[in-house]
C-alpha cells in the first residue's frame, strides 16, 4: 500500500487488526520494509504492525535533497498515523530509524507511547559540532570504494549472519551508493544538531553481542542517564540484532511493548475512575 503525501510517497504494509494497539518499525541506511518482516509476522497476532520503506527507499519515492532528511521523514510517519486513525504508538527504530523516532518524539511527544532503539543513539543534548569533522573523511571513503565492494563491506559491517548478510548486499545494491552516502552524512548533522530535550517515555535500547564497542558504550551511556530505560544485549547478533536473531529480539520486545501498553490500559482505566469518583463522590461511597 501507499501514502501519499504533497510529491512523497510511502510504501508500507500493515498486519495485524485494526482496533489491535500499534507498533511502528523504521529501518536503518539503505535498507527497506523487509528488515522487520519477522517482527511483522511474530507479533501480528497480538498487535497492529506497520513496516514501511523510508524516503529514497525501496518502493517509496525520492528523497527532497532540500530537506533535513530525519526531520522529513519523522513528520511523513505522523501523516501517516493520521492517515491510519492511530493515535499513539510505540515506534522501533534501527541505527538512523532510532533518530529519525527521537525527531518524532522531539516534535509530537503525545503521539509516542514508548520507544525502542536497536543500534541507535541519543541525542540529547547532541554531540560537540566536531563530530562534523569526520564527514569528509567519510564521503572520501565511501566514494573510493567501488559499489560492489562497499555493499559487501556494508553487509558484513552490520550483520553477523550470513543470510543478514545476503539481505543486506541486495538491499543496499538495490538502494544504491548514494543512498548509503548522503544518509551517512546526514547523520552526523543528526548527532550535532540533537534533540532539545530528552525522551520523555519509557525506551527500550538494544545492540547485539558484536556490535561494535563504541555502539555499546554509547547504548549504556544512554540507559544510565535514562531513569526510564530498560536495556538489552542479543547474543549471536551484530548491528541488525533483529534479523540476525529474531527469536531472541522478537522476545525482547514483546515484553517491553506488552508492558507499556497495560501501562497504558491501566492508566486509562484509573483516569476513569477518577472522573467518575469526581462526578459522583458519594455513589462511590
Amino acid at each position: 500500500m501507499y501514502f501519499k503525501s504533497g510529491g512523497d510517497e510511502i510504501y508500507y504494509q500493515v498486519t495485524g487488526k485494526d482496533n489491535d494497539q500499534a507498533i511502528v518499525f523504521l529501518h536503518g541506511v539503505g535498507m527497506d520494509h523487509r528488515t522487520f518482516i519477522e517482527q511483522a509476522e511474530a507479533l501480528k497476532h497480538r498487535y497492529r504492525v506497520i513496516i514501511l520503506d523510508l524516503p529514497g527507499h525501496g518502493r517509496s519515492s525520492g528523497i527532497d535533497k532540500y530537506q533535513d532528511f530525519s526531520a522529513k521523514s519523522a513528520g511523513l510517519i505522523i501523516e501517516l498515523l493520521d492517515y491510519l486513525e492511530i493515535d499513539r504508538v510505540i515506534m522501533v527504530g534501527q541505527s538512523l530509524g532510532s533518530f529519525i523516532v527521537q525527531k518524532a518524539a522531539a516534535k509530537h511527544p503525545e503521539r509516542i507511547l514508548a520507544s525502542v532503539h536497536l543500534s541507535g543513539g541519543s541525542l540529547y543534548p547532541g554531540y560537540s559540532s566536531i563530530i562534523k569533522l569526520f564527514k569528509p573523511f567519510t564521503l572520501l571513503t565511501i566514494s573510493l570504494m567501488p559499489e560492489k565492494f562497499l555493499y559487501k563491506m556494508f553487509a558484513r559491517h552490520k550483520a553477523y549472519k550470513s543470510e543478514t548478510q545476503n539481505y543486506l548486499q541486495d538491499v543496499t545494491s538495490a538502494n544504491g551508493k548514494k543512498i548509503i552516502t548522503r544518509l551517512t552524512l546526514e547523520m552526523f548533522d543528526d548527532m550535532s544538531s540533537g534533540i532539545p530535550e530528552p525522551l520523555d517515555h519509557n525506551i527500550l535500547i538494544v545492540y547485539g553481542e558484536h556490535e561494535l564497542n563504541v555502539l555499546k558504550k554509547l547504548s549504556l551511556k544512554w540507559h544510565e542517564k535514562h531513569d526510564r530505560s530498560k536495556l538489552a544485549e542479543i547474543k549471536d547478533a551484530h548491528h541488525i540484532a533483529n534479523q540476525d536473531n529474531p527469536e531472541e529480539f522478537n522476545e525482547v520486545i514483546e515484553s517491553f511493548c506488552r508492558e507499556c501498553f497495560d501501562q497504558k490500559e491501566k492508566a486509562q482505566k484509573d483516569k476513569l475512575l477518577e472522573a467518575k469518583i469526581m462526578s459522583a463522590p458519594e455513589e462511590i461511597i
